[in-house]
């Protein structure tokens, strides 16, 4: 991993392109570097001028008497190779490339060039196609965005130029704090990856927050240490919206369930929206809980309802202890308050009333977290129940989470304003502020559970031969038979199954396996769907029945399809249970990837699957199990309730195949409260 600390820790800063025209991008990064208050030296750079805005010019890079910490390229296409290698001559530590029209618009070769002289000269390379970076601590805006940027504990890292410029303003107009904002365009170097992981050792950073529009090198995606709590915004979730992102970026989307199956791996927090990541990305700044019980202070029943459902939605445990609450809470309300949870100190309580609820919450360990509604009223001033929430945040020693929300007018905007600029999440609105506060519980779950290095466990060498032999005769598909011994030799549980040539084949396996009642199936290479040709038959209950319906079978399709190849037959224990499916897909970012979901008829109607990378554990396969949102059929429907621990086997064992697959499809995987059994797969092989 490249150094950035001369990137974002500068003592001499270039901008190639400075220029005193204010129509030119130059001239704005040289602008914000000057304005913004950099205390380092200054170094315009244009073969035309002596002094731009006030500053003395240099012809070139090499007329710079010192060496320089980070250059900022902002001049047209055909030059910047040219400058990329007088910054190597020149040892240069990073580079900031804002010019466009590299692999964005097909020209990759030209941006392979670039990558190639950071490499040999060891140069972090940022973009090409970004607006620049700043870093506030060092009080460092190399950007042609915005001048002003409101400081604070985030790292914002953008892949959109445009999309980050508009965001600076924005989190400027809320108070929204970044301790730096980095632009990473076409990521020919410099990546998230590097960013997060260098962020991850910065004082200055207590949060992440990343754009992404898709990702360049998955397997390295998939490395990043998440050691601070770390949101991203991925958008592209949409068919036409990956294609948008795609094009735009120059990279591939993959499939969106397999980046959401990554980002929970590593440890990632997915919003769905702007308003929603940045409120997250504040909230995260606060201390995590120690337990789940949550306890609601109002002064109003309605939001105080509406913020109970929403906790119930969100997952959020309500503190419920009438008699504890009531022996606790009582002395802070009137007579007609109510200690239920939430606790409703009520209008007639003013602020003093907020200040003891608050004190007491703060102060009994048996409160966990926090949420703090008010409804304005005429006698009380909103921003005096803010500093008292304040008060008693910083009185107990920020101890534990707390979040805000407050509905009102004007004076009620102004002490949400006073409560995020402490870094305490206030919103106007009660699902932001549980959004808010449901995350902080995300992360703590994160953070518990540690992540350990996987190593993917090899198939047993009987798998190599029976896909070896399957090649040799020109197959890309494994027969029924032969996909059904491969998923046992993994691991994967199966039904009792058989593979028989004769009607008296049959029966012995059927009768030495006890595998009655049992289905049969033809076994051809040539005959795609069995159901067509009358090549299934259910249900089959003895032995006479077996070789009957084996003969019977044998002489139909014989005479319908007289040229297929006819092997034999495929017997399979009947089995009954909830219908799961598991597969395999290969996505052209992350590489193998494991589906879970319901299966039959409704993975095509409900498309309700999670995914992860391989490879992963079985605590992982277990959150996947928990992430669907059929998940309440898999703990008991109409009598019958998923085998959780024989899924997690068979989302373990079928990582193995994966080096050697193109896709799998067990479906269904049945499972009962005895255990789960894949009834049928089909594996398609690399």
């Amino acid at each position: 991993m490249k150094n950035l600390d001369r990137a974002f820790n500068p003592k001499r800063v270039a901008v190639i392109g400075a220029s005193s025209d204010p129509s030119k991008i130059g001239h704005q990064v040289i602008k914000n570097i000057i304005e913004g208050g950099y205390q380092g030296e200054i170094i315009p750079v244009n073969p035309k001028a002596d002094v731009i805005l006030g500053v003395k010019a240099y012809k070139s890079l090499n007329d710079v008497p010192e060496g320089v910490d980070l250059v900022i390229i902002a001049i047209p296409a055909p030059l910047v190779v040219g400058a990329m290698e007088e910054c190597a001559r020149r040892k240069v530590g990073a580079v900031a490339v804002i010019t466009s029209g590299f692999a964005e618009v097909g020209k990759t070769q030209e941006e392979l060039k670039l990558k190639k002289i950071a490499d040999d000269h060891d140069i972090a390379l940022f973009g090409p196609n970004i607006f620049g970076l700043a870093y506030p601590p060092e009080k460092l805006n190399a950007s042609f965005g915005p001048k002003d940027i409101y400081p604070g504990k985030i790292a914002f890292i953008t892949q959109s130029g445009a999309l980050g410029i508009g965001l600076m303003g924005w989190t400027a107009m809320k108070k929204i704090g970044l301790a730096a904002l980095v632009s990473i365009g076409n990521k020919a170097d410099i990546d998230e990856t590097d960013l997060i992981e260098y962020f991850n050792k910065d004082e200055n950073v207590n949060v992440q927050l990343l754009y992404m529009e898709g990702v360049k090198n998955g397997p390295k995606f998939l490395q990043t240490k998440i050691e601070k709590p770390t949101v991203v915004l991925k958008v592209g979730r949409s068919t036409r919206g990956a294609q948008a992102a795609a094009s735009h970026t120059g990279s591939l989307s993959g499939s969106d369930k397999i980046y959401d199956g990554a980002f929970k791996q590593i440890g990632l927090l997915r919003a769905s929206t702007f308003i929603e990541a940045f409120s997250w990305a504040r909230a995260l700044s606060q201390p995590l809980p120690k337990g789940e019980d949550t306890l609601i202070i109002t002064n109003g029943g309605g939001i105080g309802v509406a913020t109970t459902d929403e906790c119930e939605a969100q997952g959020i445990k309500i503190l419920d202890d009438p008699a504890w609450l009531e022996a606790k809470f009582r002395p802070t309300m009137p007579d007609y308050g109510s200690t239920k949870n939430p606790i409703d100190v009520t209008g007639g309580a003013g602020v003093d009333g907020y200040r003891k609820a608050l004190k007491i919450a703060f102060a009994e360990d048996r409160v966990k977290s926090i949420i703090v509604l008010y409804c304005e009223t005429a006698v009380t001033d909103p921003m005096d129940i803010a500093v008292a929430v304040n008060e008693a945040f910083e009185g107990a020693g920020r101890n534990k989470p707390v979040v805000v929300a407050m509905v009102g007018g004007e004076r009620t905007r102004e002490a949400l304003v006073y409560l995020n600029e402490k870094l305490i999440p206030a919103s106007s609105l009660v699902d932001i502020s549980v959004s808010a506060l449901a995350i902080i519980y995300s992360w703590a779950q994160i953070k518990a559970r540690g992540r350990s290095r996987l190593v993917l466990e090899k198939p047993p060498a009987q798998v190599n031969k029976i896909m070896d032999a399957a090649q040799a005769q020109g197959r890309k598909i494994l027969m029924e038979h032969e996909a059904r011994q491969v998923m046992e030799l993994c691991g994967v549980p199966t039904p009792k199954w058989g593979f028989a040539r004769s009607g008296d084949e049959a029966v012995r396996i059927a009768e030495s396996k006890q595998m009655y009642p049992l289905a049969m199936k033809i076994a051809s290479p040539d005959i795609v769907h069995k159901s067509d040709v009358g090549g299934v038959v259910l249900n089959i209950r003895d032995g006479k029945e077996l070789k009957d319906r084996y003969e019977a079978m044998m002489a139909r399709i014989k005479k319908d399809c007289p040229k297929a190849d006819l092997q034999g037959v495929n017997l399979i224990q009947m089995v009954s249970g909830i219908e799961c499916i598991v597969g395999i897909s290969t996505d052209p970012q992350f590489g193998p990837a494991v589906m879970f979901g319901l299966g039959g008829v409704f993975v095509e109607a409900l498309k309700d699957v999670t995914f992860r990378v391989v490879p992963f554990d079985a605590d992982e396969a277990g959150r996947m199990i928990s992430e669907i949102k059929a998940k309440k059929i898999l703990d008991g429907f109409r009598g019958m309730k998923a085998h959780k621990d024989s899924i997690i086997k068979t989302l373990v064992a079928v990582q193995k195949l994966s080096p050697l697959v193109k896709e799998i499809d067990i479906n269904p995987l049945l499972t009962n409260h005895n255990g789960s059994y894949a009834v049928d797969a089909r594996i398609v092989l690399k």
